[in-house]
Formats: C-alpha cells, sequence, structure tokens
C-alpha cells in the first residue's frame, strides 16, 4: 500500500490576508502542518508569503484601477453589459465559463510542477471551469472544490436568492432579468455538466449547502459530494478572560450583558440585520427596565447609520474591525447574533464558538453543523423573528452555572470538529477514498 502524502496544490483568487480570504491561508498552514507538500496559487504576489505562485507578477498600481472603475461605470450606464446590470444578490463574477476574467493560459504557465491534489476555494476573478478542464489535462489528478457559495451547482451566480431555476439547469435567471429558455447560465451549465463528468472532482458542502447541491440539476445524482466542517484556527481564536477583555473596550460594569452582532456591511440584506432588530425589539419589550439596563449592544461593520435609530438598547459602535480584534471581542460578549438568512457560512459563528461564545442563529448554514443539538446556543426556525428572540431570552436568562457549562462546550466542539487535526485527517481519507 502507498502511504506517501498527497502533493497538493491550492487554489485561492483573493488575497489570503483580507477578509474571507484568510480561509485559503488557514487551510494552507494546516496541510503543511500536517507534513504535506503544498503550494500555493493566487492572483496577486502575497507579500508575507513570496514563495506562494502568483499569476501577475505584481498588483495593478493606481492608474490601472481607476481606468477599470470607470471601463465598469461606463457600461453599467450605457447598458454595454447586460452582466453589469445584474440583480444585487446574484453576484455573477463573469459572463461565460470560457472566458474567465484572467486567461486559461496565463494559470497554466504557472504550473511547473506535478500534483495529486488540486484544492480549490475562492474562484472569483481568476478560475473558470474552462480553466479546470485545462487544468486537469495537465495535471490529470483528483481536484476537490471546497465550496463557500451556491455557484457549483448554478449557471453562474454565487447566491440563488429565491430562484429555483437551478433545480432544472437554468435559462431564464431573474439575476440578469433574462426571460431566455437558453440564455448564458443555461450554457453554463450545459459546460460545467461535460467538465464535471471528466474530471470527477470531489465537491464538499456542510449539510446546508449539500441540501441545496442534491437539489439541483448539475449534482443530484453526483457521487462524490462530501460533508465539510469549517477549519478555524483555534489558537488565534480562544477564549480569553472576560473582565479584561471588557475593560479594553471599555464597558461599563452595570452592563452585565452584552451581545454582539456584526457583518462588513450593515445594509446587506443576506446578513439578515432587518430580522436581527425586529428580534431585538421583541426581546426589549420582554424586559423590565432594570434588565434593559443591564444589556449592551456591541456592533461592528460598515453603514451603522441605516440601524442606529432603530437600536432600543444602549451600543458600542466598533466600526469595521480587523481579524485580530475579534477574539476580544467574542470574549468580552456574552452571546454572538448571527441573523444571516442566505449563506453558506458565515465564518463568524464558528469564530465565536472557538472563542466560547455562544451563538444565537437561524437554520441555515454551518450553524446546522455547529450549533443545532449541539448545546452551543440556539438555532432560530429561518426568518422567524420570535424564535430568534426567544434564543437571545435562553442565553439571557440562563443560570450561571449552566451557562458557564455551554461557553465550555463552544469551545470543545470547536476543537472537536473545527481543528487543523480534523481537517488534515478528513481531507487525507477522502483523498484515498477517491484515489
Amino acid at each position: 500500500m502507498d502511504n506517501k502524502l498527497p502533493r497538493v496544490l491550492v487554489i485561492s483568487s483573493v488575497d489570503p490576508y483580507i477578509g474571507p480570504g484568510i480561509v485559503g491561508l488557514q487551510h494552507y498552514n494546516a496541510l503543511k502542518r500536517g507534513g504535506l507538500e503544498v503550494d500555493f496559487l493566487t492572483k496577486y504576489p502575497v507579500i508575507e508569503h513570496p514563495e506562494f505562485i502568483s499569476v501577475y507578477g505584481r498588483h495593478p498600481n493606481r492608474i490601472e484601477t481607476f481606468i477599470a472603475k470607470v471601463e465598469k461605470k461606463i457600461k453599467k450606464t450605457f447598458h454595454l453589459d447586460s452582466l453589469v446590470c445584474q440583480e444585487p444578490t446574484y453576484f455573477f463574477f463573469y459572463k461565460n465559463e470560457i472566458l474567465p476574467e484572467v486567461p486559461v493560459e496565463k494559470v497554466i504557465e504557472k504550473i511547473k510542477k506535478e500534483y495529486d491534489v488540486v484544492y480549490i476555494l475562492f474562484w472569483q476573478g481568476l478560475l473558470s471551469f474552462a480553466t479546470i478542464n485545462a487544468l486537469y489535462d495537465k495535471l490529470r489528478c483528483q481536484f476537490q472544490f471546497r465550496c463557500v457559495d451556491y455557484s457549483p451547482m448554478a449557471g453562474g451566480c454565487h447566491f440563488t436568492g429565491d430562484c429555483q431555476r437551478y433545480k432544472t439547469g437554468c435559462g431564464c435567471c431573474p439575476g440578469i432579468k433574462s426571460h431566455k429558455d437558453h440564455d448564458f447560465t443555461s450554457w453554463n451549465v450545459k459546460y460545467r455538466q461535460k467538465i464535471y463528468e471528466k474530471v470527477k472532482p470531489v465537491v464538499y458542502g456542510n449539510s446546508y449547502m449539500n441540501t441545496f447541491y442534491r437539489k439541483s440539476y448539475l449534482l443530484k445524482d453526483y457521487n462524490r459530494l462530501e460533508v465539510a466542517y469549517p477549519l478555524m484556527d483555534n489558537n488565534a481564536f480562544q477564549p480569553l478572560d472576560m473582565a479584561t477583555c471588557r475593560r479594553q473596550y471599555n464597558v461599563q460594569k452595570e452592563k452585565e450583558f452584552v451581545i454582539f452582532f456584526g457583518c462588513q456591511g450593515l445594509n446587506d440584506k443576506r446578513k439578515g440585520i432587518s430580522f436581527l432588530l425586529d428580534a431585538l425589539n421583541i426581546f426589549h419589550n420582554r424586559l423590565t427596565v432594570s434588565e434593559r439596563n443591564k444589556i449592551l449592544l456591541v456592533v461592528a461593520g460598515r453603514d451603522i447609520e441605516e440601524i442606529q435609530d432603530l437600536l432600543k438598547f444602549d451600543y458600542k459602535y466598533l466600526g469595521y474591525v480587523s481579524l485580530s480584534e475579534l477574539p476580544s471581542i467574542y470574549s468580552m460578549s456574552n452571546v454572538y447574533l448571527s441573523p444571516t438568512v442566505n449563506d453558506a457560512g458565515p465564518s463568524m459563528v464558528n469564530q465565536s464558538l472557538s472563542c466560547g461564545t455562544p451563538v444565537v442563529a437561524f437554520e441555515m448554514g454551518t450553524a446546522l453543523d455547529v450549533i443545532k443539538d449541539r448545546g452551543t446556543g440556539y438555532c432560530a426556525e429561518l426568518r422567524n423573528v420570535e424564535d430568534f428572540a426567544n434564543g437571545i431570552e435562553h442565553i439571557f436568562r440562563m443560570e450561571s452555572m449552566d451557562y458557564i457549562q455551554m461557553r465550555d462546550k463552544c469551545r470543545q466542539i470547536a476543537l472537536s470538529l473545527t481543528s487543523e487535526e480534523t481537517f488534515v485527517d478528513r481531507f487525507l481519507m477522502t483523498y484515498m477514498k477517491y484515489k
């Protein structure tokens, strides 16, 4: 039996030090620390990792960036590209699978070695299924898609919203206001189907995403779907002393119950902030005046101006916070609220649990794997604000010892499901399963 560890090429299009892009770096580091030979391919150079392979030798300068923005605005103003006129909740990154933003040959020429696995995270702005086809022709190895959205099952959109066309092969796409059965989304599905049949990639999704994949035209009968738990840096995200963290953020002592919520844009409909505000108002109305005075909302993200007049509790606004600040913010909080209504994640759920902070979330995304029936918080019925308020109140009224045990449970679940060791073990098991 061959026990040699596989050589892995990780591909992720986004900067691994900005926002969600950190996921790529986490997977790379986990595989490296697991003893595997790993390379990392991305679009632009990463200063902190000169050993990474980049398709382009430098980032675009200010003039190039400005010109690109002007071109995009002109196309939008004069309706020169129907893709620019997409509905805002769908997020297409390119129109045609065979014409990705980065030419296929530019990616292929960067591959100088042989690999046993190509492990792909973020695609946008770099890859398409045409790129996958060419990479497979060159490497003839196992491919694994670590899915972070709905794109692998549809004709190009990354968030399907209420659209059901992914079940029948797309076309008549509401994301571009199309009334044609055979628009580019339908063509993309047919092209993707050919590549799936040829390359046979492993497709990872959490339990929530796999329920969608199993209903889709592309993946309903696919036999290489695997369940994946999130990967967390449980050393960076770990419980810190609550009292110390509260002093750091000048939380007054009378504020005994700290509620944290946040996202990049507080006006993002997918993140469900309107549902959260309704749930908080319901919770507020259930409390006495003295109970209300014990509560502090901690809010992170951009565009608070649109919601601040709707917050009935005292609040502390932190603006946009860095990744390094989050462990302290989770640790000083009694609960993290995740009202997302259309997301495979979000990653903040897992970050919170890793810091020992319970989570109230709707029944969707990663919450189904790490919160529901796990004793780590409360899963409310999707879009049911009364039930979401029940979750907040449940944690608010917990006995002290029960709450302490819940915080311990959060950390335990994080370590058992989202650790580097767990990820590497599952990666190797999957590799051998389809080798």
